[in-house]
């Protein structure tokens, strides 16, 4: 089976991150620095892009939470630092469509951009408690995945993407929820993003073996896809937990 090598790009980086958003109602009030995490695989002749990231600062600032963003967090700095320009891609995952994962999606003309069948119908529709996460229409915002709808592939459920490569439906923080299970060198490592945005969140805290994120449709869906989880990987990614960049690639170079 192709093995693959997986290199988290750092976007930006929340300044006040709400903690009990992020864990499910643990340290209420505290502010963390969180980065906005895009992932792009490669082997098998492959560049796969998993997220695109936010917008800039002001826009950030003005609708959702202050970022810094600097020159190298750029998504295509980002992308040149490992020698790969934006044509390279070979196509795009989005995980979700909250905006501070899909912000880029049209900086890829072209590419095919592969979303869960789900995702788009609640995307398209939230519930106000997601409102802001989509930019909907219902708070006077264009949400900013609907600038690539000509480029989607919906996909439903599970899906073989490419050898060593695929599409695991994890309902969590949003019902349309995927996560990216690559093979490599070291065993299987699932992108879980935000359905595990921090490492915490898989580890537990002593009382609960997993934590949920707060923002969230299902409790009863994520307890699944926690379990459904623990089956199918070795090694989970989280999307804002700043720990992934003490390595600079996935698996870890000795």
């Amino acid at each position: 089976m192709a093995e693959y090598k997986i290199y988290p790009l750092k976007l930006a980086e929340f300044q006040k991150h709400e903690k009990s958003t992020l864990l499910y109602l643990q340290g209420a009030g505290e502010k963390l620095v969180t980065p906005i995490i895009a992932y792009l695989v490669q082997g098998n002749g492959l560049n796969i892009l998993v997220d695109t990231g936010c917008g800039g600062p002001e826009w950030s600032a003005e609708h959702h939470h202050p970022i810094v963003q600097t020159e190298d967090m750029l998504l295509e700095n980002a992308l040149k630092a490992h020698g790969v320009k934006q044509e390279d891609i070979t196509c795009i995952v989005n995980t979700h469509l909250h905006w501070d994962h899909c912000w880029n999606n049209d900086k890829f003309p072209g590419k095919k951009i592969y979303v869960q069948k789900k995702e788009m119908e609640f995307a398209l529709h939230p519930l106000p408690t997601q409102w802001a996460y989509y930019e909907s229409e219902e708070i006077g915002l264009k949400p900013p995945f609907k600038k690539t709808m000509e480029q989607y592939i919906l996909v439903d459920g599970d899906t073989n993407l490419y050898e060593g490569i695929d599409l695991i439906f994890i309902p969590s923080h949003t019902p349309g929820f995927q996560g990216v299970l690559v093979n490599t060198t070291n065993g299987k490592y699932l992108i879980a993003s935000d359905c595990l945005g921090r490492f915490e969140n898989w580890e537990g805290n002593g009382v609960m073996k997993h934590i949920p994120s707060a923002i969230h449709v299902d409790l009863n869906q994520c307890y699944a896809t926690y379990d459904k989880i623990e089956k199918i990987c070795d090694y989970i990614l989280p999307g804002h937990d700043g720990k992934v960049f003490d390595e600079t690639v996935y698996p870890p170079e000795k």
